[in-house]
């Protein structure tokens, strides 16, 4: 069993999520206000394949970003490689915990 209830107002019409040991009002929201004559089931989810479309639409493009990003570095990493093997710069770095 749940810790909390939920219970409409008769004022103000507000939906309000309550403690049922305490009866203190943890959380609230707005009235909905009701369109005459709009199937609200249509429209709720006509709202959510909008709002999918456009979430795809972001990771999609993040997908792209990410693949072009990868092969920047993979050029870079590659060049980075051919010009240590065309100088011969096969010295370890400095190890900075040896410094002291």
């Amino acid at each position: 069993m749940t810790d909390t209830i939920f219970v409409d107002c008769p004022h103000c019409g507000q939906r309000l999520e309550v403690e049922r040991k305490t009866g203190k009002v943890l959380k609230t929201w707005d009235k909905v206000e009701k369109k005459e004559g709009v199937d609200l089931v249509a429209e709720t989810l006509k709202k959510r394949k909008e709002e999918r479309a456009q979430l795809d639409k972001y990771f999609s493009g993040a997908q792209g970003d990410m693949k072009k990003h990868k092969e920047e570095l993979l050029k870079k990493f590659d060049a980075e490689k051919k010009r240590i093997h065309e100088e011969g710069d096969y010295e370890r770095p400095v190890n900075p915990m040896d410094l002291d």
